[in-house]
């Protein structure tokens, strides 16, 4: 029974040169997708959050499919709230932005430190969420594209 045991197992000489060889190839290929997901993330964020900040500067957010959506939500919610909540998409996307470049200068080599204006917009932003309560930011969930990432990238910027 010794023997048909031993068939099952390296000796520990090999094993220890396919660990030696095979963890450092694992690491460096799930270090590199990794890597590459983050960048693609922060592109296509920043994107997104750009083309979102000059949509409710420009005036033109009317005619755009958020605008109807805010328009919808102004039958369910009360005006005043639904100027929080436009202030609220407002913020979060400027803050959003931020974080990403605040992000992309610390994967850069810098270091960023956030300045007392962020953290008040932070504690705006909060303000809001109080003020919106849970029903209002679940109804603006759809536009803030809101997900761990994004929580996170605001943690982040927050610190």
């Amino acid at each position: 029974m010794h023997s048909a045991y031993n068939h099952f197992f390296f000796s520990p000489l090999a094993s220890m040169i396919g660990i030696a060889i095979c963890v450092p190839l694992l690491l460096a290929a799930v270090f590199s997708r990794s890597e590459a997901a983050v960048g693609d993330w922060l592109g296509q964020g920043f994107d997104a959050d750009t083309e979102m900040l000059e949509l409710l500067t420009s005036g033109e957010l009317a005619d755009s499919p958020v605008g109807r959506y805010l328009h919808e939500l102004r039958e369910k919610f009360h005006g005043p709230v639904v100027a929080d909540l436009l202030c609220y998409l407002r913020l979060y996307t400027e803050l959003a932005l931020r974080a990403k470049g605040v992000l992309m200068m610390r994967e850069s080599g810098f270091e960023v430190q956030v300045d007392e204006a962020t953290r008040e917009r932070f504690a705006e932003l909060r303000y809001l969420e109080k003020s919106i309560g849970r029903t209002g930011l679940l109804a603006m969930q759809p536009l803030l594209h809101m997900s761990h990432k994004d929580l996170w990238q605001l943690y982040m910027i927050g610190k």
